[in-house]
């Protein structure tokens, strides 16, 4: 395992969600419970300099970086577009009120997957929800604890979700027009909280635990790679993602959220990012088919780019 350095950024509540954009050659990623949208550059020495900070004024699930400049973010309970001069084009609500919406990515077809979390009452409600490029918005799964991070395997046949509360990554089989049944595939301990993930060209996923100190890594059977991986110092990692121009820096968010007043002075980086440089390589981020957002217009100009 490598120990992964703090990146120079801000420490935030939940940092989350980071993204390689590789158009811009920036990384992009949110503080889920302080609203904010931040774009950064990475430089040779995994150093991160935060170039635009965009405050939503609620929460942020998942910010995907669009190559006109715009963002497709998950709002509270909404899907939304925010514009390069600030101005957002909200979608209408796509859940309840207990709930709202949380880790999302874009599946090898072009089209938004996101989750949901329960803000308050029953935990076991939630779904994973697909955007589809008629504006048309399906749900591929019920009954979730809390969905989190999503993935694909390098040949676009195999999706990867994690329930949190379930303590367990599921895998299906995937294409553009079916969904195959979901399937256990990871079951972690009693107590160890999977978060965020990726998947690597081999077909690695790398996965972030929630007060485990850094990423875990598996293959493609499930079974535990403890030669890869990477440390941070402070507990709750959040996310993990490649990064820079040959995707082979690793970047890694965490939480000050959950943290007293004696961790936080322990840990005094917790809620900033992370990164390290690794012998793996990323898979280059899909990019978003712009679709019509439920309930609004389309803007047939933007669908013409």
């Amino acid at each position: 395992m490598i120990t992964a350095q703090p990146a120079g950024t801000p420490s935030y509540v939940l940092s989350e969600g980071p993204v390689w954009h590789a158009a811009s050659e920036t990384l992009v990623w949110i503080d889920i419970e302080a609203g904010l949208v931040l774009r950064g550059e990475l430089d040779e020495r995994g150093h991160i300099n935060v170039i635009n900070r965009t405050e939503l004024g609620e929460y942020v699930g998942c910010a995907i970086p669009l190559d006109d400049g715009r963002m497709l973010v998950a709002l509270t309970r909404c899907l939304a577009i925010v514009h390069t001069d600030g101005s957002v084009a909200r979608s209408a609500e796509l859940i309840p009120e207990h709930q709202r919406l949380n880790d999302g990515s874009i599946d090898p077809q072009g089209r938004l997957v996101v989750g949901s979390l329960t803000l308050s009452g029953d935990a076991n409600d939630n779904v994973l929800l697909r955007l589809e490029s008629t504006g048309e918005l399906m749900v591929l799964e019920r009954g979730l604890g809390l969905s989190n991070g999503l993935g694909w395997s390098p040949d676009g046949t195999v999706f990867y979700s994690t329930d949190t509360d379930a303590g367990t990554i599921y895998r299906r089989s995937y294409g553009a027009e079916r969904v195959g049944e979901r399937e256990p595939f990871i079951v972690f301990d009693e107590g160890v909280y999977p978060d965020g993930l990726t998947v690597d060209s081999s077909g690695r996923l790398w996965v972030a635990i929630w007060g485990g100190h850094g990423v875990r890594v598996f293959d493609e059977r499930g079974d535990e790679l403890t030669d890869l991986g990477a440390r941070i110092p402070p507990p709750h990692s959040s996310s993990v993602a490649f990064a820079g121009p040959a995707l082979d820096r690793l970047v890694i968010t965490s939480a000050s959220r959950d943290l007293d007043d004696a961790e936080r002075m322990r840990w005094p980086e917790a809620g900033g990012l992370f990164s390290a440089p690794s012998d793996a390589r990323g898979l280059p981020a899909t990019p978003w088919l712009e679709a019509p957002l439920p309930g609004v217009e389309p803007d047939l100009g933007a669908l013409q780019r």
